[in-house]
């Protein structure tokens, strides 16, 4: 479930001094071709373009189809938000022995075992040209890799490994292994790949699955859910794999999606303190845009649309927990059970932003026109829009998230989420880092604190069992991990 502005070189990699560049559609498709995962050789922005694998974000709005909405519904609508469906859908599948196995209760860490509260300073840049493959270094160049991603005074990187593929969201499974959705060959057929201890991978599933996304590990369980799409441009749903080996079963389909081949559709997922699994949900256009402008002004939301649900695992029960996200790519629960999740703006920029989910609450898409989008619905009044934890600047697609809940770390980073800035923007390409208690979160200035850089495509974050920062970067492959040294 995806990832979706500048110059013919990455322009990523040429950071400006101040202030944030607008990203050219030619500039993208340039980009996004070098990014292509089954490319061979080195990644440089001058090749040719091969494929579009990622959206186009420009400063023009660019109107597109409203995607034909699957015939079956997953739940009944209901006039008013509730968390529980009206009616009850029947289950795709017959529920096994128990009928929620709950979530191992999140303790938080006594911070006098992690190390003493230190304020180290932000990660700085590195220089933008002059690697081994000019704007980076190549694909196998560890040492020039090593050498380009910074971290903060007192923190250390290292490789963990390669996944054969381009990686989407990554997890840490019961056994203490890494595993991930991939997108295999450079197309948009992917599996879930798991990272042995030696570094090398293990295609864990049989079969293939449509432009995976999320994964989470049922707690107490080995059974791994995964969000896909049931077909190249239509149908999301959520599927288990119950072992090594095994196919994917469906659990859920019918569900909302999708914007594009490569955009909005079901994406991250995670178990909440509840045992219920939360899942965001895409928006199937930008703006609300109609299909055909002479026939209505606007399209016509579909139930489950721009959203997180809330699913029961063994009934496959859906119900709204939030709306009002247009692309709500990852979610994360911290140890006092607190709920996040990362969210994309309009193709023209403005939305990319940090949110706290709870629910029942509306956190405003499609009615942003008091965000400056003019062709956006008017609200109808009824609706109470929730505000941003905070915002992330434009056109920098914030992905994966992970609230930490470690004591690798020193004591005053327990509770800090870190975040996956993905685009080629002077804040992109990173791992930034946010206080969720920071009094500035909400001023006009406010910046998150750039944690690890030199990246080219930063696709999520998570923590490993040791309580160290894992990243997984989509164009290579790469795996890096951050642990504190002192």
């Amino acid at each position: 479930m995806p990832p979706s502005a500048v110059s013919s070189r990455l322009p990523a990699s040429r950071f400006p001094l101040a202030g944030y560049r607008l990203i050219s559609l030619v500039g993208l498709l340039l980009a996004l071709a070098a990014c292509d995962p089954g490319s061979p050789g080195a990644f440089q922005a001058t090749l040719p373009p091969l494929t579009v694998d990622a959206p186009i974000y420009t400063e023009t709005p660019t109107p597109s189809a409203t995607p034909t909405a699957t015939e079956t519904p997953i739940f009944t609508a209901t006039p008013t938000l509730t968390p529980t469906p009206t009616e009850t859908p029947t289950p795709l599948y017959t529920p096994t022995a128990t009928p929620t196995v709950p979530l191992l209760t999140l303790t938080p860490v006594v911070l006098g075992a992690a190390p003493a509260a230190y304020l180290n300073p932000p990660a700085d840049r590195s220089a933008p040209f002059g690697w081994s493959c000019q704007d980076f270094p190549c694909e196998d160049d560890l040492d020039g890799w090593l050498q380009r991603i910074r971290v903060p005074a007192g923190f250390t990187v290292e490789p963990v490994g390669r996944f054969p593929g381009a990686p989407m969201q990554i997890t840490y499974g019961p056994d203490g292994l890494l595993y991930a959705t991939v997108l295999e060959g450079g197309t948009r057929e992917g599996a879930v790949y798991r990272l042995n201890a030696d570094g090398s991978t293990t295609r864990y599933q049989g079969g293939s699955l449509h432009t995976p996304i999320g994964l989470a590990f049922q707690p107490g369980t080995g059974i791994l859910y995964v969000s896909a799409r049931e077909s190249a441009l239509q149908g999301g749903a959520i599927y288990r794999i119950d072992g090594e080996g095994a196919e994917p079963i469906s659990v859920r389909g019918g569900l909302p999606c999708c914007y594009s081949l490569i955009d909005n559709q079901p994406a991250g997922m995670v178990f909440g303190p509840d045992g219920y699994l939360y899942l965001g949900i895409g928006a199937l256009t930008d703006r609300l845009e109609p299909a055909d402008p002479k026939t209505a002004a606007n399209a016509t939301l579909v139930p489950g649309e721009a959203s997180i649900l809330r699913i029961q695992p063994h009934t496959a029960e859906v119900s709204v927990w939030a709306q009002g996200l247009r692309y709500p790519y990852d979610l994360t629960f911290n140890a006092s059970g607190q709920f996040f999740a990362t969210d994309t703006g309009l193709l023209t920029g403005p939305g990319d932003r940090l949110v706290a989910p709870a629910a029942g609450l509306h956190f405003g898409w499609p009615y942003w026109r008091w965000r400056g989008c003019d062709a956006c619905p008017p609200t109808d009044g009824t609706i109470q829009q929730s505000p941003d934890l905070t915002r992330f600047p434009d056109f920098s697609l914030p992905r994966g998230i992970v609230a930490y809940t470690g004591s690798q770390f020193p004591a005053n980073l327990f509770g800090s989420l870190f975040v996956a800035l993905w685009n080629n923007t002077f804040d992109g390409q990173a791992i930034v880092r946010v206080d969720p208690t920071d009094w500035r979160l909400q001023r006009d200035d406010y910046r998150a604190e750039p944690f690890v850089t030199g990246l080219i495509r930063p696709i999520d974050v998570t923590q490993d069992p040791s309580g160290a920062l894992v990243v997984a970067d989509y164009v290579y492959g790469w795996v890096w991990r951050v642990r504190y040294t002192g």
